[in-house]
Protein backbone atom coordinates (compact mmCIF):
# COMPACT_ATOMS: atom_id res chain seq x y z
CA UNK A 1 0.00 0.00 0.00
CA UNK A 2 2.98 2.26 -0.25
CA UNK A 3 1.78 3.44 -3.70
CA UNK A 4 -1.15 5.39 -2.24
CA UNK A 5 0.90 7.31 0.31
CA UNK A 6 1.57 10.83 -0.92
CA UNK A 7 5.23 11.70 -0.75
CA UNK A 8 6.82 14.97 -1.80
CA UNK A 9 8.27 13.25 -4.86
CA UNK A 10 4.85 11.92 -5.94
CA UNK A 11 3.25 15.29 -5.34
CA UNK A 12 5.85 17.07 -7.48
CA UNK A 13 5.53 14.44 -10.20
CA UNK A 14 1.74 14.76 -10.21
CA UNK A 15 2.00 18.57 -10.30
CA UNK A 16 4.37 18.40 -13.26
CA UNK A 17 2.06 16.04 -15.13
CA UNK A 18 -0.92 18.32 -14.46
CA UNK A 19 0.97 21.39 -15.66
CA UNK A 20 2.05 19.66 -18.85
CA UNK A 21 -1.47 18.35 -19.46
CA UNK A 22 -2.99 21.81 -18.91
CA UNK A 23 -0.81 23.38 -21.60
CA UNK A 24 1.42 25.28 -19.21
CA UNK A 25 4.37 26.88 -20.88
CA UNK A 26 7.22 28.59 -19.08
CA UNK A 27 7.52 32.36 -19.43
CA UNK A 28 9.05 33.34 -22.73
CA UNK A 29 12.61 34.50 -22.68
CA UNK A 30 13.15 38.17 -23.39
CA UNK A 31 13.55 38.90 -27.10
CA UNK A 32 14.66 42.53 -27.16
CA UNK A 33 15.81 42.41 -30.78
CA UNK A 34 12.29 41.56 -31.95
CA UNK A 35 10.76 44.18 -29.66
CA UNK A 36 13.20 46.85 -30.86
CA UNK A 37 12.46 46.02 -34.50
CA UNK A 38 8.71 46.31 -33.83
CA UNK A 39 9.25 49.63 -32.06
CA UNK A 40 11.28 50.93 -35.01
CA UNK A 41 8.45 49.98 -37.38
CA UNK A 42 5.88 51.65 -35.14
CA UNK A 43 7.98 54.82 -35.01
CA UNK A 44 8.33 54.88 -38.79
CA UNK A 45 4.55 54.55 -39.18
CA UNK A 46 3.97 57.30 -36.62
CA UNK A 47 6.42 59.64 -38.34
CA UNK A 48 4.56 59.17 -41.63
CA UNK A 49 1.38 60.37 -39.91
CA UNK A 50 3.18 63.70 -39.27
CA UNK A 51 2.11 64.18 -35.63
CA UNK A 52 1.93 67.71 -34.28
CA UNK A 53 1.28 69.20 -30.87
CA UNK A 54 0.60 66.64 -28.13
CA UNK A 55 0.99 63.78 -30.62
CA UNK A 56 4.52 64.99 -31.42
CA UNK A 57 5.30 64.98 -27.71
CA UNK A 58 4.17 61.36 -27.45
CA UNK A 59 6.32 60.49 -30.46
CA UNK A 60 9.32 62.17 -28.82
CA UNK A 61 8.74 60.04 -25.72
CA UNK A 62 8.64 56.94 -27.93
CA UNK A 63 11.97 57.91 -29.50
CA UNK A 64 13.48 58.35 -26.05
CA UNK A 65 12.19 54.96 -24.91
CA UNK A 66 13.61 53.31 -28.03
CA UNK A 67 16.97 54.88 -27.26
CA UNK A 68 16.75 53.56 -23.69
CA UNK A 69 15.94 50.11 -25.10
CA UNK A 70 19.06 50.19 -27.27
CA UNK A 71 21.20 51.35 -24.35
CA UNK A 72 19.80 48.61 -22.13
CA UNK A 73 20.55 46.04 -24.82
CA UNK A 74 24.12 47.32 -25.06
CA UNK A 75 24.41 46.80 -21.31
CA UNK A 76 23.00 43.26 -21.74
CA UNK A 77 19.88 44.09 -19.74
CA UNK A 78 17.52 42.22 -22.04
CA UNK A 79 14.35 42.43 -19.97
CA UNK A 80 14.73 46.18 -19.52
CA UNK A 81 15.46 46.55 -23.23
CA UNK A 82 12.34 44.62 -24.13
CA UNK A 83 10.18 46.66 -21.73
CA UNK A 84 11.49 49.96 -23.11
CA UNK A 85 10.99 48.77 -26.67
CA UNK A 86 7.42 47.69 -25.97
CA UNK A 87 6.68 51.04 -24.35
CA UNK A 88 8.24 52.82 -27.34
CA UNK A 89 6.05 50.84 -29.74
CA UNK A 90 2.93 51.60 -27.70
CA UNK A 91 3.70 55.32 -27.57
CA UNK A 92 4.51 55.39 -31.28
CA UNK A 93 1.15 53.76 -32.00
CA UNK A 94 -0.53 56.31 -29.74
CA UNK A 95 1.21 59.18 -31.55
CA UNK A 96 0.11 57.77 -34.92
CA UNK A 97 -3.50 57.45 -33.76
CA UNK A 98 -3.48 60.95 -32.26
CA UNK A 99 -2.07 62.36 -35.51
CA UNK A 100 -4.79 60.61 -37.51
CA UNK A 101 -7.42 61.90 -35.09
CA UNK A 102 -6.10 65.45 -35.43
CA UNK A 103 -6.18 65.14 -39.23
CA UNK A 104 -9.76 63.84 -39.11
CA UNK A 105 -10.80 66.70 -36.83
CA UNK A 106 -9.22 69.22 -39.20
CA UNK A 107 -11.09 67.63 -42.11
CA UNK A 108 -14.40 67.77 -40.22
CA UNK A 109 -13.79 71.42 -39.28
CA UNK A 110 -12.98 72.27 -42.90
CA UNK A 111 -16.12 70.59 -44.17
CA UNK A 112 -18.24 72.23 -41.47
CA UNK A 113 -16.89 75.64 -42.49
CA UNK A 114 -17.63 74.89 -46.16
CA UNK A 115 -21.18 73.83 -45.27
CA UNK A 116 -21.69 77.01 -43.25
CA UNK A 117 -20.53 79.09 -46.25
CA UNK A 118 -22.94 77.27 -48.56
CA UNK A 119 -25.82 77.82 -46.12
CA UNK A 120 -25.04 81.55 -45.93
CA UNK A 121 -24.97 81.75 -49.71
CA UNK A 122 -28.34 80.02 -49.95
CA UNK A 123 -29.86 82.35 -47.37
CA UNK A 124 -28.54 85.46 -49.16
CA UNK A 125 -29.51 84.33 -52.61
CA UNK A 126 -32.31 81.74 -52.42
CA UNK A 127 -33.13 81.98 -56.19
CA UNK A 128 -29.53 81.40 -57.30
CA UNK A 129 -29.66 77.72 -56.61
Amino acid sequence: MRLMTPTPRKIHLASAILLIASGFSPPALADPDRAIAEAEQALAAAEQADPRGPAADVLAAARQQLQQARESLDKRRKRDAERYAEAAAANADLARVKARLDAARAEVDSRAARNADLRRQLLLNPEGR
